[in-house]
C-alpha cells in the first residue's frame, strides 16, 4: 500500500484500468468504488512463483465520502475500507484471476488478523476489473490504531502436462508420453501490512493501514 489519500486510482496491473468495481464486505450492504484511468505507480512485492499487488480505497459511500473512491490508508471508524489486490503468476506471466473464469489461477486470498472480524475474510474475484476485493465495514467499536494485517494468496495446484514423443527401441520406432510440464502444488505468499521488514512484502509505518477515532 502507498501513503496516498487523492483522488487517483491505480488501474489494475497488465490489465488497465476499469469504470466500477464490486466489493464483498463484512457487512450487509456492498461497498461499491470506481477507479479512474490515472494509473499511479503501483507497489509489488512477491516470491519465485507470485507478484502481488495491494492496497486499500475508500469505498463510495462512507461518511464524508462524495463522489468515486479514492487511495487511502487513513480512515475513520465507520467508513468503509476496500482491500484491493492483484498481480501475476510468474511462472506463465498471465495474471492473477480467480473464480467464475474457468482460466482461474488463484485458489484463495484471505485477509487476516481484522480486528472483529471473524472467520477470516475471503476476497472475491470481479472479471469485471481484475481485482480481488473485500469491503470492511468499520463501526464506531472498530479499534483505533494501526491494522496489522496480512493478505495470504495461494495459487491453484497445476496438473502435468504430458506431450507424445516417437523414440526408437530395438531397432523399431514407437510412441511415449513424457512430460513436458511437471506437476506444482499450491503455492502462497503472505503480504504483512506490519510495517516490519521482515521479507514477506511489508512495508514501512507511513504506509500503514490506521483506523481513527470518530470526532
Amino acid at each position: 500500500m502507498r501513503k496516498l489519500a487523492t483522488h487517483v486510482a491505480v488501474g489494475a496491473m497488465v490489465l488497465g484500468s476499469v469504470a466500477f468495481f464490486g466489493a464483498t464486505g463484512s457487512g450487509a450492504a456492498t461497498a461499491k468504488a470506481t477507479t479512474t484511468t490515472t494509473i499511479a505507480p503501483p507497489f509489488v512485492s512477491g516470491n519465485k512463483w507470485l507478484t502481488v499487488n495491494v492496497d486499500t480505497v475508500m469505498g463510495t459511500g462512507s461518511p464524508g465520502v462524495t463522489g468515486g473512491c479514492f487511495l487511502a490508508n487513513s480512515f475513520i471508524q465507520g467508513q468503509t475500507v476496500v482491500f484491493r489486490m492483484w498481480g501475476i503468476d510468474n511462472s506463465t506471466g498471465k495474471p492473477l484471476t480467480g473464480t467464475p473464469l474457468t482460466t482461474a489461477n488463484v485458489q484463495s486470498v484471505v485477509i487476516k488478523d481484522l480486528p472483529g472480524v471473524t472467520p477470516n475474510p475471503q476476497m472475491t474475484y470481479s472479471t469485471r476489473d481484475g481485482y480481488f476485493t473485500f469491503g470492511w465495514f468499520t463501526t464506531a467499536k472498530t479499534p483505533t490504531g494501526v491494522v496489522p494485517f496480512k493478505v495470504i494468496v495461494t495459487l491453484a495446484p497445476v496438473k502435468a502436462v504430458y506431450k507424445t514423443v516417437r523414440t526408437k527401441l530395438n531397432g523399431k520406432w514407437t510412441t511415449k508420453k513424457v512430460i513436458k510440464t511437471p506437476a506444482r502444488g499450491a503455492k502462497g505468499y503472505a503480504y504483512a501490512e506490519s510495517g516490519l521488514n521482515n521479507g514477506t512484502g511489508s512495508l514501512p509505518s507511513p504506509s500503514q493501514l490506521t483506523i481513527n477515532a470518530t470526532a
